[in-house]
């Protein structure tokens, strides 16, 4: 079983993720697979370069340092359950400016409906690629968001569809 020190990372528009160490909370992964306490689900986490950290009101998040990349894991309940998944979709890219969307299409994520989406954006003068994953389940959604800067997004893009490809709901 490993341990992992959370760090604490300042999200949107904080691009360039200040870091800072956090008492001593710690997160469990064993063999490679994280299980945030008190969520309902699990995902293998990536090795080579990615530390994790914690941001915000995330779940959790990972950082590549080299690439200036990161992994964000949200989950929330959803207090106005008729929003669609085309609305929670849109409210994650609130905030973010001159965006282009590459890509909005509907696909499955471990059996559930999802909205995948990859677009360019601005946030604090600095070009970023952006690729999420919006699952609603019930009362309750799943952000699976990856970004970098626009010239350096390809170059750890797979560790992301590794993460997306290992993402398991449980308690269904």
């Amino acid at each position: 079983m490993h341990y992992f020190q959370i760090k604490h990372v300042i999200r949107w528009p904080g691009v360039l993720c200040f870091i800072f160490m956090l008492g001593c909370s710690q997160l469990q992964v064993k063999d490679g697979i994280l299980s945030p306490p008190h969520k309902n689900y699990t995902v293998n986490i990536p090795g080579k370069g990615w530390e994790m950290i914690k941001v915000g009101k995330e779940d959790i998040a990972l950082w590549h340092k080299q690439h200036h990349a990161m992994i964000a894991f949200i989950s929330s309940d959803i207090e106005n359950k008729t929003l669609s998944l085309e609305m929670l979709n849109n409210q994650l890219f609130i905030g973010m400016k001159n965006k282009k969307i590459l890509l909005n299409e509907s696909m499955l994520v471990d059996n559930q409906e999802a909205m995948h989406t990859i677009l360019i954006c601005e946030i604090d003068n600095h070009t970023l690629k952006v690729e999420s994953y919006v699952i609603k389940i019930e009362d309750r959604v799943c952000d699976l968001v990856y970004w970098a800067p626009f010239d350096s997004f390809d170059y750890v893009r797979e560790d992301f569809v590794s993460v997306i490809n290992s993402f398991k709901f449980s308690n269904l």
